[in-house]
């Protein structure tokens, strides 16, 4: 898995795009740029929103996460963000550690959102198997 600066990096190369123009695009030094690409900084999570909307792309794509398709993907973003928010509001206690999460991301390493991106994506897999062998189990 890449970097989230290597991500940013290809996506501006793919756009054609140098540092320079992203920065200004930006308010920002081209020296920025380059140290948020060589992951020598990690952006906010405030500049990776701004940075994938001047880069016209998803935020996953560029933390690495997931990559939809240009076309087609925002319907399952719309559905996926109307759940986020439907079980923050049946669950507080979420809501809570998601808070933190948020508030804690900008101190996060490369090394912390492959962690975390993995333990998602091993926590869901995990839920969706339980829940299809349950549902198996009770067709007997």
């Amino acid at each position: 898995m890449a970097s989230i600066g290597a991500n940013i990096k290809a996506r501006r190369r793919e756009l054609g795009l140098n540092q320079e123009e992203v920065a200004r695009s930006l308010g920002l030094t081209q020296a920025n740029i380059s140290r948020i690409e060589s992951s020598t900084k990690g952006p906010s999570s405030e500049m990776l929103v701004a940075l994938a909307e001047v880069l016209e792309c998803d935020v996953h794509e560029l933390l690495g996460l997931e990559t939809r398709s240009r076309s087609g993907g925002g319907e399952l973003g719309h559905e996926a963000k109307a759940f986020v928010l439907r079980t923050l509001e049946n669950d507080p206690q979420l809501e809570i550690y998601l808070r933190r999460f948020v508030r804690n991301s900008e101190k996060m390493t490369d090394e912390d959102w492959k962690f975390i991106s993995t333990s998602l994506k091993l926590a869901l897999g995990f839920a969706e198997e339980t829940l299809k062998a349950k549902r198996l189990g009770e067709d007997f």
